[in-house]
């Protein structure tokens, strides 16, 4: 059997090319162990590979199994091919067949990782539970020449049990990742403060992720704050609406804070604060005009900028209204006013909303919602009202 075995290592060596050293790394087979960490949000299994690093299996909800090793501290050489093969284990005599892995590398300043995921790193684990020992043969080289070829193997012993503990903490993994619920929009609709069922299912998984994390936040702000004041007064009761949720989920209303909009330091945490977006409709349904003025200040193409977002959650079409003051000739007011409604809609249609999901309807001066007689009266009536579909 040695003699067979010690054949196989010649063909492995041949195949990747003859270095000048060769470096073995192994557990020993009367020490060899595996130890697996759970949690919801992380499962791993690890063995101890002596004068090397580690070998292991890791996955991490929505990725791939993935299976490898890696080196705790790097010879600072690079590594020029890799494979992963199946071979026996010392003691067994039988050997059929030699397959080989295509091995993902992983080169860092002082550490590298050589993995395989998905399907191959499944098969790892067959391998082992076949009391067969995945082995990485490597060659490590320096300035394009060949220095040191490498093999790691990695050993079946005493695997079953935990292996049997990373299995039921796999299938209690969380299935999403807090990437995945990052930056959430809820959508009201207009004069509302229900949150809708799909806000709720993700506050639901937003929940369970922050049981997880025990030092976690969750900020609430507005995404039509440039409004300004108008914003505030729809914002906070909304805001409060979904705190209300999420406590009945079980979260501490001390870790949520409502804000008017994201600051930096919110910004620049990725991996400890939940962002959550509040966005009403509301405070974006009236323009005014100067007289005869059809064009959009910069001001308004902001508002409407938020309007193209809203539309890409609703499915129903916007309704433009748009109205003139009643002075000068009533078929000019109605021109003026076919105009105003145009102009939006096509700002809207530029900002990536169908045309189909926007209906202009120009009243001209037929409308008005204050006295022509005054100045004041006639600057109220000359303006665009955008209705949301409910």
């Amino acid at each position: 059997m040695f003699k067979f075995y010690t054949v196989i290592l010649s063909v492995l060596i041949f195949n990747i090319g003859l270095p000048l050293s060769a470096a073995e790394y192994s557990a020993d087979i009367l020490k060899a162990y595996w130890e697996s960490k759970s949690s919801k949000m992380a499962c791993d299994l690890t063995q101890p590979i002596p004068n090397y690093g580690e070998a292991f299996f890791s996955i991490r909800p929505e990725q791939p199994l993935q299976f490898g090793i890696y080196q705790l501290s790097s010879p600072r050489l690079e590594v020029g091919e890799a494979n992963l093969s199946a071979l026996p284990a010392p003691w067994r005599h039988e050997f059929t067949h030699l397959k080989t892995y295509p091995v993902y590398i992983d080169q860092q300043a002082q550490t590298q990782y050589l993995s395989v995921f998905g399907a191959d790193a499944e098969a790892m684990i067959n391998v082992l539970l076949s009391t067969e020992f995945p082995t990485f043969t490597y060659i490590n080289t320096h300035q394009g020449t060949k220095v040191e070829d490498v093999r790691v193997s990695v050993s079946a012993i005493n695997f079953v049990q935990p292996y049997k503990n990373f299995m039921a903490c796999r299938q209690q993994l969380l299935p999403y990742t807090m990437a995945t619920l990052q930056d959430k929009v809820v959508y009201f609709a207009e004069k509302s403060t229900q949150v809708n069922v799909q806000s709720q299912a993700n506050f639901v998984k937003i929940a369970q992720y922050m049981q997880e994390m025990p030092a976690s936040k969750l900020v609430i702000a507005s995404d039509t704050h440039i409004v300004g004041k108008r914003d505030a007064k729809l914002f906070k009761p909304r805001a409060k609406k979904v705190v209300k949720f999420l406590v009945k989920q079980g979260i501490n209303k001390s870790r949520i804070s409502i804000q008017s909009s994201f600051s930096t330091a919110v910004l620049q945490d990725k991996n400890n604060t939940f962002r959550v977006h509040i966005f009403g409709p509301d405070v974006l349904k009236m323009f005014w005009y100067h007289k005869g003025s059809i064009k959009l200040t910069r001001k308004e193409r902001q508002y409407l900028d938020l309007v193209a977002l809203y539309m890409q959650y609703q499915t129903k079409p916007l309704i433009i209204k748009s109205h003139t003051d009643g002075m000068g000739r009533r078929a000019k007011n109605q021109v003026v006013s076919q105009k105003r409604g145009d102009a939006v809609k096509l700002y809207l249609q530029k900002q990536g909303v169908p045309a189909e999901k926007v209906v202009v309807r120009a009243y001209g001066e037929r409308k008005p919602v204050a006295s022509n007689r005054t100045r004041k009266g006639q600057a109220k009536n000359r303006r665009v009202e955008l209705r949301f579909a409910r």
